[in-house]
């Protein structure tokens, strides 16, 4: 995977697409860790690891807050 640009050297538009491409992929990261973490709750497993994986989610969740609030302040940048 390529190392970004640092935001202060992109276009809005570039980091635009960059917090919509980012948004995506933790969207997806997300989905898989919680597949894997109902999976495992039908079998009755759990071990710190799901434990972390959990509160992994809620980060995550926090993140596309973080996301969603810098893509709205690009608004007066167009």
């Amino acid at each position: 995977m390529a190392r970004r640009v640092a935001l202060s050297c992109m276009s809005p538009e570039e980091v635009r697409a960059w917090l919509q491409q980012t948004r995506a992929a933790l969207l997806r990261k997300m989905q898989r860790e919680r597949a894997y973490l109902e999976r495992r709750a039908r079998r009755g497993v759990w071990t710190p690891t799901d434990e972390a994986y959990e509160a992994d989610q809620e980060l995550e969740a926090d993140l596309l807050v973080l996301l969603d609030e810098m893509e709205q302040g690009l608004e007066g940048m167009f």
